[in-house]
């Protein structure tokens, strides 16, 4: 699964929850990937605009894929405690992907 997909799926996901925050992922790079079965880690930062993340508070995050279909719930994230999450993708979610 390309970073940049995974990458774009996540904070789209923290994004929804986040009202107006712009959150920026800075963990994986593009150039970067995540396996199934093998440990990702998220990274993130705001823009510096209000809502800050200390200002939001839990989130839910999921794996989407290319198509919007929901194939992993992760579990809830508190943005205003942690700017970081790790989680494995599962193996069986679906194809690799190249956007």
């Amino acid at each position: 699964m390309h970073a940049g997909l995974l990458a774009v799926l996540l904070l789209q996901s923290l994004f929804a929850l986040s009202v107006q925050a712009t959150l920026y992922v800075t963990q994986p790079r593009a150039a970067s990937t995540c396996s199934g079965g093998k440990p990702c880690t998220v990274e993130w930062l705001d823009d510096g605009a209000v809502p800050l993340l200390a200002q939001i508070g839990p989130c839910y995050v999921a794996l989407y894929n290319g198509d919007h279909v929901l194939v992993q719930q992760i579990p809830p994230v508190d943005i205003s405690a942690v700017h970081s999450l790790q989680f494995t993708p599962d193996p069986n979610a679906g194809p690799n992907s190249d956007t």
